[in-house]
């Protein structure tokens, strides 16, 4: 192959996956991006998980258990083999679940090169820009949308394309709900936080399809496009690859597809990633720990990475992601005469009008409690007791009323899932589709966060919910503000014309 330059690394083209679409919330990424939140309230897990870490796959190899797969491997190594690809200390292998990974020819020790790939066999948006066809069509757009068309292209081209053992490898789409029909993302991901974000998500990707083709028929390009290869769902399909097994490098700023570096597995407990070794000008997998020979070599997610946005990329979901998260959306009463006032303490925390917070399995952070009294304080004097540093309550009733609030909040998302937490759990047990299943997995997963969530605010509420009576029972302390606030517990139609107010999603 012919060697090419990387673009340089203050390329305008590059886009992040979050910034690729027009929505916040996955505001959260595997490229670095954090939470502001240093303090956090923590509760002890009532059912510790005894799953074993399963095994992620990108975006599995198109390779099946069945004898051909050895002839595929062979085809596709003997292409590497052709054109220079040079030897490699990992081979890929069938694990014994079944999944294809890389895994070490012999003992490696830390701070060796696990995956070592010369540029000019990876896939940029270099390649794009000098492609005949695609380039005129994704000029201007971020670095995925590019890589999708050029996918679509030299899918089209069948083995005339100088890519095609490699390209051969690739799923024809991930399990990502983008490739899903309109019924199974409305169905099996009611009462998720991804319900709403994929449907803007395929908005997007079908306007930016409809673009392309005007831009095609302008160009006179549309002959260059076989109408079976390029469509809208050709389109989110190739799109979908592309996110699973694009490689993104921060030295390099932009994505590549990079052979036998995208068989590489995810892990969410590893340090190893990807980067581009400027001096070397190849794609690296540096390790930071020992690999024993024959062991399978892993490439982390990313940390503070959501099941949410594992599904939208991968395809997956890590049932025992400890950064796994939904977010709940807070924000200042736009009746409130202390308006102004309050969102000047916000800005000087560093807090907007609108916030958003996340809700872990086991935490959240003591900033969202600071944030809900702050916004619920109807005395002047006592503002000065807000602080986002330490968890201080302001008096008993503030507390009470911002606590049941969340309660309510968190009750009525359960509601939404038209399956309980065991139904969910059942049908993982059973012979579903591979889309049934890994929507099961979320849903399991999100409800389970607001579940212990739920379980942390009635702990906190308990010592201030009541107090006893003559006759040995036992009086809500501050009953009139449950009245006012109707939002009692038990009660699962709770009234929520205050919540509407002080939940942005409410709204």
């Amino acid at each position: 192959m012919a060697s090419r330059v990387f673009p340089p690394s203050t390329s305008s083209s590059v886009l992040r996956v979050p910034a690729l679409f027009p929505s916040q919330v996955l505001s959260i990424n595997a490229h670095g991006q954090q939470w502001p939140f240093s303090s956090v309230v923590g509760f002890k897990l009532t059912s510790p998980s005894p799953h074993r870490r399963q095994l992620l796959t990108r975006a599995s190899l198109n390779w099946s258990l069945e004898a051909k797969s050895d002839e595929q491997f062979q085809e596709f190594t003997a292409w590497l083999k052709e054109q220079g690809f040079p030897d490699q200390v990992v081979e890929l292998k069938q694990s014994n679940a079944g999944e294809v990974g890389c895994f070490t020819i012999k003992d490696l020790p830390p701070g060796e090169f696990a995956v070592r790939i010369p540029e000019n066999f990876t896939v940029t948006c270099a390649d794009v820009a000098n492609h005949p066809v695609v380039s005129q069509l994704s000029a201007g757009r971020p670095d995925l949308i590019g890589l999708a068309l050029w996918l679509m292209h030299e899918r089209s081209l069948g083995e005339k394309s100088l890519w095609y053992p490699y390209i051969k490898t690739f799923p024809s789409a991930s399990l990502s709900p983008i490739t899903w029909s309109k019924s199974e993302q409305e169905t099996l991901l009611k009462g998720t936080s991804l319900e709403e974000v994929v449907k803007q998500r395929c908005l997007f990707l079908d306007e930016e399809f409809d673009n392309i083709m005007e831009i095609s028929i302008s160009k006179s390009l549309v002959r260059d496009l076989p109408q079976g290869y390029f469509n809208k769902d050709a389109f989110r399909n190739a799109f979908s690859v592309i996110l699973s097994r694009a490689i993104y490098l921060p030295s390099a700023k932009l994505y590549a597809l990079v052979p036998i570096g995208d068989a590489v597995n995810l892990n969410g407990n590893c340090q190893e990633s990807f980067d581009y070794d400027w001096e070397a000008q190849s794609v690296v997998l540096r390790l930071y720990k020992k690999c024993k020979q024959g062991e399978e070599v892993f490439a982390s997610y990313g940390k503070n990475c959501p099941n949410f946005d594992l599904l939208m990329r991968y395809g997956f979901v890590d049932e025992n992601n400890d950064d796994d998260f939904i977010e709940i959306e807070v924000g200042l009463v736009k009746s409130d005469p202390l308006r102004k006032l309050k969102s000047q303490i916000l800005q000087a925390a560093n807090f907007q009008d609108e916030q958003s917070f996340p809700l872990y399995n086991d935490r959240f952070p003591l900033q969202l409690l600071s944030y809900m009294r702050l916004a619920r304080l109807q005395d002047p004097a006592l503002l000065a007791k807000i602080t986002f540093e330490k968890d201080v309550i302001v008096n008993e009733a503030n507390e009470y009323e911002v606590l049941t609030l969340l309660l309510s909040d968190c009750r009525n998302r359960l509601s939404n899932f038209e399956q309980s937490s065991d139904e969910n759990l059942q049908l993982l047990n059973k012979d579903t589709s591979s889309r049934e299943r890994v929507a099961a997995k979320l849903r399991v997963c999100q409800q389970k966060i607001l579940n212990s969530t739920m379980t942390a605010l009635r702990n906190r509420l308990s010592p201030i919910r009541g107090i006893p009576t003559k006759g040995g029972g036992m009086k809500e302390r501050h009953s009139d503000i449950k009245e006012m606030f109707g939002v009692i517990e038990q009660v699962a139609s709770a009234p929520q014309k205050f919540i509407s107010d002080i939940m942005k999603s409410k709204q």
